[in-house]
């Protein structure tokens, strides 16, 4: 298994805060922790809270040294039950409302003024995946994980996991450039019968936290409604801030004039992450994220 010491690469950096956690934990464990739903087939969570979890250099260089191949978690290649169409360009925020379900936010105050804008909606994707408890349950004896044990029924049926429409607004202004992603909470369904602390304490043994860490923390997580969102210790700048009443996270790249950076936040039910680019600094991300209305 590759973890990469950048948290995301690509023009759209993982969509949203909801949508990269949920891939990234998928990559590193294949479950998101949830809650058992006593007398159902299947459990139904939606997040309401992330919890961000750093994860040690050795932990990565570990990783990487095993070599696991992440893909042998599954027993197949996720596969889109629905067929979301390209995501398309539409007039406004306002314009958008009808296709994702909730009015959108958008920023108020920015470096330098805005000299043009684009507004795009991403169709909600539903994607279906089976573990293969077998090989999970090899990559934590790799790990020396021997503390916490995966159950047969994790593998029972495929877990099927909801992610809704978002949107994606771009601002450019003069020397730099601004990507707002917003959306709802995903949800996901996995089979019954799965002890969920245990998932989620066998979740915090593979980020590196020892026994005692992962045990303390894992009681004080609901994990009914709480994702984790793992990130790189060692990378240069990054660090929890407060965007309103809420805790986010900032990761900045580069020195001098040009910098990247990306900051994940939630608002309400809704997961959101400013990506900018060019001559800024922090503050001025910051500033961008606490005037979203």
């Amino acid at each position: 298994m590759r973890i990469s010491a950048r948290l995301w690469s690509g023009p759209r950096r993982g969509l949203f805060a909801g949508l990269a956690a949920v891939v990234l934990m998928l990559g590193l464990l294949a479950l998101p922790p949830v809650r058992a739903a006593a007398g159902q087939l299947l459990q139904v969570f939606r997040v309401q809270k992330v919890v961000f979890v750093p994860i040690s250099p050795e932990r990565i260089a570990q990783l990487q040294k095993l070599n696991f191949d992440g893909g042998t978690l599954f027993t197949g290649k996720p596969r889109a039950i629905n067929r979301p169409a390209q995501p398309r360009v539409v007039g406004s925020a306002d314009a958008a409302t009808g296709a994702i379900g909730f009015t959108a936010g958008q920023p108020t105050t920015f470096p330098r003024a805005v000299a043009s804008t684009q507004t795009l909606v991403h169709d909600r994707t539903t994607l279906e995946f089976q573990v293969d408890v077998q090989s999970a349950r090899q990559l934590l004896g790799l790990l020396g994980v021997d503390d916490v044990t995966l159950p047969d029924a994790l593998g029972a049926k495929p877990i099927v996991a909801d992610i809704p429409a978002h949107l994606e607004m771009r601002y450019l202004g003069a020397g730099y450039s601004m990507t707002l992603y917003q959306g709802r909470s995903p949800t996901a369904k996995l089979p019954d019968g799965v002890d969920l602390q245990q998932l989620g304490l066998a979740a915090l043994r593979v980020l590196g936290m020892d026994s005692d860490q992962a045990e303390a923390m894992s009681r004080q997580i609901d994990w009914n409604s709480t994702l984790l969102f793992p990130f790189p210790k060692d990378i240069r700048d990054v660090r929890q801030v407060q965007i309103g009443d809420t805790q986010g996270l900032l990761v900045g790249e580069g020195r001098g004039g040009s910098r990247h950076w990306q900051l994940y936040w939630q608002q309400g039910d809704r997961f959101m992450m400013l990506e900018a680019q060019g001559n800024l600094a922090d503050i001025d991300v910051i500033a961008a994220a606490e005037s979203v209305r």
